[in-house]
């Protein structure tokens, strides 16, 4: 995954990837998943819970704390299981989550998987989402998960729209920020700080297969609900941990983008070139 790739026996140029960040052939990245490997093998071979937990991954989750500034971590071996993992250990029986109908398959897969019943509003549309949460019990636990940012048409979520909403109706707010993190708000902490409503967001979910050039997901919170989510979530309990090579390369590209926030900058103004490019040669695309 870097600039220019060989596909077909061609060089092409890459722009169909998530290393949105470079990180995938950094120097430092590429060195710790290597010196992973040297000390402690190919992988974990357990669960969390067993005998798949690493001093590393503790340092991971810590480390990711402090940066979201959210005190509760929970990593998973995907971003897909994340999804799937936090909201099938949330949303109980009678309860209701609520879906942008243009979020990831895997918000979906997790709303299937939980017990409570799953709502839809139209794409951004914070008049249908007020429709549905109207039609949420008054003394029923209410979920509103979205996507920060949208993974097919690259528009950012009415975060603040959404807190108020959520607010007024007493639910909750999760935001998948697998394409925000990296990308957008102070240092790249994604959608919620970029509208300054990190205090205001009760669940970030996120992968660290995209500007953290690893494989893996995760889930910051409160304490109180992440512990909950570890002790529930069966994806989390039931599943291998996080290979210790992955494990090492999404905590170098973490300390790396903490180091270096400029990266973050460099890659909104390669955005924007981008994008004023197509447009000058009348390419019509979607304004994201």
């Amino acid at each position: 995954q870097d600039v220019e790739v060989q596909m077909e026996g061609k060089r092409r140029i890459m722009l169909g990837s998530n290393n949105y960040l470079g990180l995938t052939i950094a120097p430092d990245v590429v060195e710790a998943g290597i010196h992973a490997l040297e000390r402690y093998g190919t992988g974990c071979s357990g669960s969390r819970f067993l005998n798949g937990t690493l001093e590393m991954h503790l340092e991971l989750e810590a480390e990711l704390g402090k940066f979201l500034r959210k005190p509760g971590i929970v990593t998973f071996g995907t971003g897909f299981q994340a999804n799937v993992g936090i909201i099938s250990a949330l949303v109980d029986r009678h309860d209701y989550v609520i879906c942008d109908r243009e979020n990831h398959a895997s918000i979906y897969a997790g709303c299937q998987l939980s017990y409570g019943k799953m709502l839809r509003f139209d794409h951004a549309d914070m008049a249908d989402l007020e429709r549905q949460l109207q039609k949420v019990p008054q003394n029923a636990g209410c979920l509103i998960v979205t996507d920060g940012v949208f993974s097919m048409g690259g528009d950012i979520a009415k975060l603040p729209e959404i807190v108020r909403l959520a607010k007024q109706y007493g639910a909750r707010v999760m935001v998948d920020d697998a394409h925000g993190l990296g990308v957008l708000g102070e240092g790249g902490r994604g959608t919620a700080s970029h509208f300054g409503l990190e205090d205001e967001v009760d669940i970030y979910m996120g992968t660290f297969s995209k500007s953290l050039a690893s494989l893996g997901g995760y889930m910051a919170s409160s304490h109180e609900v992440a512990e909950y989510v570890r002790h529930a979530s069966r994806p989390f309990i039931f599943s291998a941990s996080i290979t210790p090579a992955s494990c090492a390369t999404a905590l170098a590209a973490l300390r790396y983008l903490e180091a270096h926030p400029e990266i973050v900058d460099r890659l909104n103004a390669l955005s924007a070139y981008a994008r004023d490019g197509l447009r000058k040669k009348k390419v019509k695309i979607i304004e994201s």
